[in-house]
């Protein structure tokens, strides 16, 4: 139980975080400060997406490895695919 808690307590403090960061370079920036409410979404539908795109890379990765029996390299293109989209995904929130 206490494993529960301390993952919830981490995930607050991870999102919490990241809007922070968020808020951070928006500002370094020289950004015009939203409101809190919706740099929390901006986050929160960026968090949607990059869960969404690795369950997708990694399903796409392990029915290429194990079903259609390609090299591990070949199956990992579409995590690496993932990985460069989620990190276009994080710059473009960071410039809005």
């Amino acid at each position: 139980m206490s494993n529960v808690i301390a993952d919830l307590l981490e995930g607050i403090a991870s999102f919490v975080t990241d809007v922070w960061v968020l808020r951070r370079q928006r500002a370094s920036r020289n950004r015009t400060q939203n409101p809190w409410r919706k740099d929390t979404a901006d986050v929160a539908l960026f968090d949607l997406r990059v869960i969404g795109v690795s369950m997708l890379a990694l399903a796409a990765a392990a029915l290429m490895v194990y079903l259609f029996a390609l090299p591990l390299w070949v199956g990992l293109l579409p995590v690496a695919a993932g990985a460069v989209y989620v990190g276009y995904r994080w710059f473009a929130l960071a410039r809005a």
